[in-house]
């Protein structure tokens, strides 16, 4: 007989490294902007989660070949888009092209796309990058250049925890 239960996991290792066969449980996070789309990876197995790259955004719309080049690379099974919600829960005009950006990355790669809330995600990556630099002139440069990237990286924590892998024991 076989016995599952949830199971949150989490650790220090990084996060499966791009190519080799699709694994299940491999998650690729996006944090959506105007300007800039933060990507990040995850994996549910161990629960790791790292920040990988930041891709430009023009008026035309999203680096669409980079975007999926990096889901086909990552050999992701799972996508993770971040919902800016304001304060109270309620969407905003970024929210709905979100989940427009979404619906479009689901088109693209034919995978799943779960919406997480990303209320402060952008906040907590400032903290984590203010915590992490010394001061000076560039670390506003460091900020922009990585904190879409750890933003993205925190919206994948967060949907890791919040959908957490089931274990089975036989």
């Amino acid at each position: 007989m076989e016995s599952c239960r949830l199971a949150h996991r989490h650790g220090p290792e990084q996060a499966d490294r791009p190519g080799g066969p699709r694994v299940k449980g491999r998650v690729l996070g996006f944090d959506f902007g105007h300007k800039r789309i933060g990507t990040a990876s995850g994996n549910r197995a161990t629960g790791t989660t790292a920040p990988l790259e930041t891709v430009a955004a023009t008026r035309q719309g999203p680096d669409w070949p980079r975007l999926v080049g990096l889901v086909h690379a990552w050999r992701a099974d799972e996508l993770v888009v971040g919902l800016p919600l304001h304060m109270d829960g309620s969407e905003s005009h970024l929210s709905r092209e979100a989940r427009r950006f979404g619906d479009e990355l689901a088109s693209r790669t034919g995978l799943p796309v779960a919406l997480v809330d990303e209320r402060l995600s952008s906040s907590e990556a400032d903290d984590v990058l203010t915590l992490g630099s010394p001061p000076g002139k560039s670390r506003h440069r460091r900020r922009l250049a990585h904190r879409d990237s750890i933003a993205a990286e925190l919206i994948v924590r967060t949907y890791l925890a919040d959908n957490p892998a089931p274990t089975c024991n036989r």
